[in-house]
């Protein structure tokens, strides 16, 4: 294993279901940018620059413009996260801005404001400092598509990896859980 992947660091179903919880009772804007980060694994920067543009509720499709060289996408939006954006856009203050993530004030929600964001729902839900930071959710959503045994291609298809040998990294951390499934079906009786 290459110091890359012990250092990997993600949130277990559990946790993140926590972290969700309280970002939903704390603000819809939080909740909805948790929840888009999670489930298309965008970074901070990624979610603080989605527009009015790349949302397209009617199609139920977002556009992932992804940063660092990687691959830029639409992607199909689930039910609980059009729900979201809906109810987070009726009570976005009004703002001359294309940002869908905007203060209070009606600026852009800016990179360092989502850390913070994500760091006070991080503590307020007990998560491992070392877990307290918005990239673990692009971590989760990779290791969580691997243990859930999605190929690499769909996985990489969906962070918007430019290269497989970046993805292959989850891969290999869910190993763990792979060996927790066969040792539970060798248990039940289900593989002889």
């Amino acid at each position: 294993m290459t110091e890359r992947q012990q250092t990997l660091q993600f949130l277990t179903q559990t946790e993140l279901k926590c972290l969700l919880d309280k970002a939903k009772t704390e603000s819809p804007r939080d909740y909805a940018m948790v929840l888009l980060a999670y489930r298309h694994g965008l970074r901070a920067t990624e979610v603080c620059n989605i527009t009015v543009e790349n949302v397209d509720l009617d199609a139920k499709n977002i556009r992932c413009e992804r940063g660092k060289g990687s691959i830029s996408n639409w992607q199909l939006l689930a039910e609980d996260e059009i729900k979201a954006i809906k109810t987070w856009m009726k009570k976005r203050p009004k703002s001359e801005s294309n940002y869908v993530f905007t203060s209070r004030k009606g600026s852009p929600v800016s990179r360092s404001q989502f850390f913070r964001v994500f760091q006070h729902l991080a503590e307020e839900t007990g998560l491992a400092p070392e877990k307290r930071h918005p990239h673990t959710l692009k971590h989760s959503l990779a290791t969580h598509l691997s243990s859930a045994g999605l190929p690499p291609q769909i996985i990489q298809n969906r962070l918007g990896h430019r290269s497989i040998q970046s993805t292959m990294v989850y891969v290999a951390v869910s190993s763990g859980f792979v060996d927790r499934m066969v040792s539970s079906a060798l248990a039940s009786g289900n593989v002889v």
